[in-house]
């Protein structure tokens, strides 16, 4: 048998080694943690924006209607920019 399994285990000279379950345990779930963050970001990155492609009419038709809200600008050139939009 393996001098590091069964009972009475000796871990680095140490009869008493109970953090090396602690820190193994740490060591996975911050290894699966940061593969999990990097999974998420990925999907979101190149999955969700994909099936949702952005127009850019929007941006500018939401600008035009901010601005005749505000009446910077009057209904006839509002009328003619969205025409033209």
């Amino acid at each position: 048998m393996h001098p590091y399994y069964g009972p009475g285990v000796q871990f680095w000279g140490q009869e008493n080694a109970w953090w090396m379950w602690l820190a193994s345990m740490l060591m996975y779930l911050l290894f699966w943690g940061v593969v999990s963050i990097i999974a998420i970001r990925m999907f979101r990155k190149y999955c969700v924006k994909a099936q949702y492609p952005t127009v850019k009419g929007d941006r500018a038709m939401s600008i035009l209607i901010e601005r005749y809200a505000r009446g910077e600008i009057d209904s006839e050139e509002f009328k003619r920019i969205k025409a033209d939009l």
